[in-house]
């Protein structure tokens, strides 16, 4: 059956979806232009396309930033994480939106986008957050031209990126030491919990018959603060894995079961961020953390759980993390995230090369992986030796 305004090319799986803007006459047409879909996928495009022009989605005349946005920005988000639409919106609403939200969006040039640059660097905006912000316009402008918003990419020229300080999170080897340590210190953990205890005044209760003190939170020597400390001690596991592996977060929490291969020894994971595989090799630290997880919670599909059977949450993770990084005495800045950048510059350090680690990272290039792969202060010192061996004048 044919359909007015599809025109679908069995050949080359080619969509061409075209109509009239209601209400103007047939004065303004609208085309939309699809690669790579099958003929059902083609006619769900078609209904979507019909859908935007009845709903007036599809404006008469060039189109704004803002009006880009309010018709698109909802679609274009929903194969994001929430985490990056959050950012995204903040970015938009903050920044690019009071700058450009009256441009027509093939007006947004390099050199404007240039200006847009120094009127972030001129604000006291850092290089890294002026840098996303400008991704985040590129990646707008890419969308008008798919979604036949604008007939051209209007960024004719190369828009040169903010120089960005790196950052130095990961853990030097005696950091990692006192991170982990921090799990078998049970007195350690007590001592905190009686730091941190603030008694509240003396105060009469109709459910006492005597003035008592309330609050505090728990007692050092009680009973619940060794409960407190099982489950303290309980993710450890988790860390150590994050740092074997440099899986993200979301990862670890997802691991399945089926995802360990220890007859091969590799873990196999689709990452989340980026539905890339990674294969990463199972290391000793790595197998003995896996095994003692199986040992205290049994096989199940999930790696990591609570006694409830449940995934562990984000908020629980990063509790524990906070309060092992603080009785570690790690005062730096210093994320949960940054056990992947220790991962990348701990295999770095040992000479392994970029496209294993971009492999075991999960990235479909080596570029993103020398963000990780930063020799440490030890693999350095290797070029002294080098020196030393070969002096430049001979010792009289």
């Amino acid at each position: 059956m044919k359909l007015q305004g599809l025109h679908y090319d069995a050949d080359r799986k080619r969509a061409v979806l075209d109509g009239f803007v209601p209400g103007t006459g047939g004065t303004v047409r609208r085309q939309r232009t699809i690669e790579n879909v099958t003929k059902a996928q083609a006619f769900a495009e078609w209904k979507k396309f019909r859908a935007d022009l009845e709903s007036g989605r599809a404006v008469d005349g060039p189109m704004t930033m803002q009006q880009f946005i309010d018709l698109f920005f909802d679609d274009i988000g929903e194969n994001h994480q929430e985490s990056t639409r959050s950012t995204q919106r903040t970015l938009l609403d903050c920044q690019i939106l009071p700058y450009f939200g009256k441009t027509k969006l093939e007006e947004i040039s390099s050199i404007r986008v240039a200006k847009f640059i120094a009127h972030m660097k001129k604000s006291g905006r850092s290089p890294s957050y002026t840098n996303n912000a400008v991704r985040l316009i590129k990646m707008l402008l890419r969308q008008a031209v798919e979604r036949d918003v604008i007939a051209d990419y209007p960024l004719k020229k190369k828009v040169p990126k903010e120089k960005e300080k790196p950052l130095r999170l990961e853990l030097t080897r005696e950091e990692r030491d006192r991170f982990f340590a921090v799990f078998d210190d049970e007195a350690a953990f007590r001592r905190y919990l009686d730091d941190k205890r603030k008694l509240g005044p003396v105060t009469q209760s109709e459910s006492f018959k005597k003035p008592r003190r309330f609050g505090g939170g728990l007692r050092g020597d009680s009973k619940a603060a060794g409960v407190a400390f099982a489950r303290f001690q309980e993710l450890r596991e988790l860390f150590v894995v994050a740092v074997e592996t440099g899986l993200r977060k979301s990862d670890l929490r997802n691991l399945r079961r089926n995802q360990l291969d220890f007859a091969e020894g590799f873990i196999r994971v689709l990452m989340q961020k980026t539905s890339l595989e990674a294969e990463i090799p199972i290391s000793a630290a790595c197998r003995n953390a896996l095994l003692a997880v199986e040992a205290r919670c049994g096989r199940g599909e999930n790696v990591f759980r609570d006694a409830a059977g449940k995934r562990y949450s984000h908020t629980r993770i990063r509790r524990t993390f906070v309060l092992a990084k603080k009785l570690a005495g790690i005062t730096r800045r210093f994320r949960p995230h940054d056990l992947r950048h220790t991962f990348g510059c701990r295999l770095a350090s040992s000479s392994v090369g970029l496209q294993i680690i971009a492999k075991a990272l999960g990235h479909t290039t080596t570029r993103m992986a020398e963000r990780y792969a930063r020799p440490s202060e030890e693999a350095m010192r290797i070029v002294v030796k080098a020196l030393d061996a070969d002096p430049l004048f001979t010792p009289r």
